[in-house]
């Protein structure tokens, strides 16, 4: 049975109930995201796979109210229930989330005063999940319970008017948006089961989108589309949001439109980006409660949170704030310990080197094949891209000279004195919502790291030779990512016939701006180097731990046969690929071809060189026939220069 880290809508589909309490449990498959309540996407925009049907356990049902207009249920934080749109009107769908990181347990969901709910879908894990959707038939008041074993936990009272209408955005106030929830673990868990909503897919499907808002604006992923009715989520050309923030941005956007949808406070910190041997400071907080600083092209406050997202965070965020030291509290993240409930949807991995990713959604293995942990990750072009869990893609490097790595989590943020305020490390210690504030990873290796995560993502014994083949399926999906960014190089070149783009110096060849920083891929090449190597050496993986992979045994037999497996592997044809040359021909590559290619590719990153030779094709060769665009000789100087940094898998400390 699979398991997942449920974010809120990847409806897997549970099976349509007319009830709200008898169909439930962990789906058999995964499946797309809620049903739709608004317009369609439109054709061009990905959206939601179709419902699979599945056949779970249901969990206890909750006891009725004596009283219609009563909540049964205590009020225990650990719970919450929100509703979108947030004014349901009758006759409008109404969908109702509830969620938990109180255990992994299917929760039950009831909703009272009105019409059962047209589905009911239930999920397990971190956080666990009911989603439903009611379309009231009556103004009035509904009573919506969740809870579980038969137990309300937690109860919601909404009202619902008498017509649906498009409202318009209020004024712009003293405040970007006002602060009128507050965060505890059932926010969380909601916030949790939100990012997981917008970028479900199955394992092995390749999830991209050109930018946030595509995303946002699909209601079949986002369950808080139109949440204020104003039309905020409709395409930036007519009036909706325009969201494309990278990598750095990417959480922060994220975390500011849900706080926004849901009147919950949000804050940052300015900060450094850190120098040699000096991690990244921050200095004070700006917060939703500021003044708004300008006014985008929407009117009232949809125009203020619009500035907000793209002028004041966008400028004000980079990847300097996921790099501050584990132990300074003067931060926007603070680390948690390894485990389920901790690296959730929404979590923050910020490495070594300044990439930023979230965790969207894990898979548990099955069938001997070992689980899948996902997570998306910004481009400097705005698109969002969705990437496994692996060495290739999640890079570690203790080292606290290079700042604080690892995964981390939005510190809370309360109101204090009308202030916005990022709790303290002592306080969230202590916070009985909270309490996973840990250090441990700074004192893990690279090796310790890595397995400790296989352990949690893979728990029990794994099938060495699956476990490979995923091993490869991940290099191959990070050679075909590779296919995208650097064709989008080529096609610049196209467009721009005899134009150069300046090479940076020294460590800034991984950390620059304009078009160098959208067309070089020296951060993809050398993970994708990293990838290849961890092929390579896998069985060293299973030397290290060989009871994790059942080879106690027969050690030597086990690797000398995964030896072999790689190599058959790395020649399947199911793992060819093609790339476009400079004639705009295509050439296929093998992943065997690619990783003998190795060398080649740790000076294969600068857009100015043609295809054929940034995929390492042989000097002289058929494929390599068709180049017609070499870097300049200074900039392939530079390059033998710099190429120590990929042949050791190291890039270097911040201003070498």
């Amino acid at each position: 049975m699979r398991l997942e880290w449920i974010a809120i809508a990847s409806l897997t589909a549970c099976g349509a109930t007319p009830t709200a309490d008898t169909s439930a449990g962990r789906p058999a498959t995964a499946s797309p995201a809620p049903p739709v309540t608004a317009s369609e996407p439109t054709s061009a925009e990905p959206s939601a796979p179709p419902v699979a049907a599945a056949v779970p356990a249901a969990p206890r049902p909750l006891p009725t109210a004596a009283d219609a207009g009563e909540c049964p249920a205590a009020d225990d934080r650990a719970y919450g229930i929100l509703v979108s749109p947030q004014r349901p009107a009758v006759g409008q769908p109404m969908r109702v989330l509830a969620a938990t990181l109180a255990g992994e347990e299917a929760l039950a969901l009831r909703v009272e005063g009105g019409p059962a709910p047209s589905d009911m879908r239930f999920w397990t894990g971190a956080p666990a999940a009911a989603l439903a959707t009611v379309t009231p038939d009556k103004a009035g008041e509904l009573v919506i319970v969740a809870g579980r074993g038969g137990v309300g936990k937690a109860c919601l009272k909404v009202k619902v008017r008498e017509r649906a209408g498009r409202d318009a955005p209020p004024p712009a106030g003293t405040a970007v948006w006002s602060s009128q929830r507050a965060w505890d673990s059932g926010e969380e868990a909601l916030y949790s089961a939100w990012v997981r909503a917008l970028f479900h897919a199955e394992p092995g499907v390749d999830l991209a989108y050109t930018a946030l808002d595509q995303v946002t604006r699909d209601p079949a992923r986002n369950l808080l589309h139109d949440a204020y009715g104003w039309g905020e989520d409709a395409a930036p050309q007519q009036g909706g949001l325009h969201m494309r923030p990278d990598c750095a941005d990417t959480p922060y956007f994220l975390r500011a439109y849900y706080s926004w949808k849901r009147a919950l406070p949000f804050a940052f910190r300015g900060c450094s980006r850190g120098g040699p041997g000096k991690p990244p400071r921050c200095g004070e907080a700006t917060s939703n409660l500021a003044a708004p600083a300008g006014s985008g092209p929407q009117p009232g406050q949809l125009g203020a949170v619009q500035h907000f997202m793209r002028r004041t965070l966008a400028w004000g965020v980079h990847t300097g704030n996921g790099r501050v030291a584990l132990g300074d509290e003067r931060s926007d993240l603070y680390p948690v310990r390894l485990d389920r409930r901790s690296l959730r949807p929404g979590t923050v991995y910020a490495d070594p080197y300044g990439h930023i990713l979230v965790l969207v959604e894990l898979f548990a293995g099955e069938g001997g094949r070992p689980g899948v942990l996902y997570a998306v990750d910004g481009q400097p072009d705005g698109s969002i891209t969705r990437k496994r869990f692996w060495e290739g893609n999640f890079l570690w490097n203790p080292d606290p000279l290079l700042g604080g790595s690892g995964f981390k989590n939005f510190r809370p943020i309360t109101i204090r004195d009308g202030a916005a305020t990022p709790l303290g490390d002592a306080e969230i210690a202590a916070h009985a919502d909270y309490g996973d504030l840990s250090q441990e990873q700074g004192s893990l290796t690279a090796p310790a790291f890595y397995d400790r995560m296989e352990a949690i993502i893979s728990p029990g014994t794994r099938d060495p030779f699956l476990a490979l083949e995923e091993a490869v399926a991940a290099l191959y999906e990070q050679a075909r990512v590779r296919v995208t960014s650097v064709g989008n190089g080529d096609a610049f070149f196209k467009q721009s016939p005899g134009a150069t783009i300046a090479m940076p110096d020294g460590f800034a060849v991984f950390e620059t701006t304009g078009s160098w920083e959208s067309y070089s891929t020296p951060a993809r090449d050398l993970r994708l180097l990293i990838a290849i190597d961890v092929v390579r050496g896998f069985a060293d993986k299973v030397r290290r731990q060989p009871a994790v992979f059942a080879a106690e045994k027969d050690l030597e037999g086990v690797v000398r046969r995964l030896e072999e497996a790689r190599d058959k592997l790395l020649a399947d044809p199911k793992f060819r690929f093609e790339y476009v040359r400079s004639d705009g021909s295509k050439w296929p590559l093998g992943l065997g071809e690619l990783v003998a290619r190795a060398r080649a590719l740790e000076v294969a990153y600068n857009p100015n060189d043609c295809p054929e030779h940034r995929w390492g094709a042989p000097a002289g060769s058929e494929e390599a026939k068709t180049c017609s665009r070499r870097a300049p000789a200074e900039q392939q100087t530079k390059m033998e220069r710099y190429r120590e940094w990929f042949s050791a898998r190291k890039r270097p400390a911040r201003g070498t």
